[in-house]
């Protein structure tokens, strides 16, 4: 593994687990196994780590929905349910992306906070967008009502997996399963033409 890519990956864990304040350079270089010099050669800035270890993820997340929703031979309701469940599964594993995102899109440090916002809308726009065609497909031969809009349907999807996000910090992975095979019967119910 290149060393910039351990940066990003200590980087991550460390404002995760710490914070953007609580987490220095020093900690970082010394997560990573180099100097803090080395670490200023690839980063001259603690905000410009922190804003390419949220691009990092951003971008993961991106390529995650996008291989969720590979459709390989299924139904469209096949492909959203393996996707709900791809991306329960995912959260409820509460890894430190998980951890980063939902501690920073909260309380995002002030001297970044615009240009992380715009990462993570960005983001959360595209992998809505993705969702959104998907559930078009579904529409169009005719598995999902069209009572409501694709962009409503999505909205709705996302703001379930949204809800599952924030019950990682205090549940267990069975009950962020569990709660999640229960938001996807009513939300198919509802969806289902």
């Amino acid at each position: 593994m290149h060393t910039k890519d351990k940066i990003l990956i200590e980087g991550m864990e460390l404002f995760a687990r710490q914070g953007y304040e609580g987490t220095s350079m020093t900690s970082i270089a010394n997560a990573v196994g180099i100097k803090k010099s080395s670490l200023y050669a690839h980063y001259k800035s603690k905000a410009g780590l922190f804003l390419d270890v949220s691009q990092k993820i951003s971008s993961d997340y991106i390529d995650f929905v996008k291989n969720s929703l590979k459709n390989e031979g299924k139904n469209i309701q096949e492909t959203l349910h393996l996707s709900f469940l791809t991306n329960v599964h995912d959260l409820a594993n509460n890894d430190s992306s998980i951890e980063f995102y939902n501690r920073f899109i909260s309380y995002p440090p002030e001297d970044v906070k615009e240009r992380l916002l715009t990462i993570m809308v960005n983001s959360e726009e595209t992998a809505r967008a993705l969702f959104e065609e998907t559930i078009k497909k579904g529409q169009e031969v005719g598995e999902i009502t069209t009572v409501v809009t694709a962009k409503e349907a999505t909205n709705v999807f996302y703001g379930l997996l949204d809800g599952l996000s924030y019950e990682t910090s205090y549940y267990t992975f069975d009950i962020i399963e569990k709660h999640g095979e229960q938001m996807w019967k009513v939300f198919w119910r509802g969806m289902k033409a």
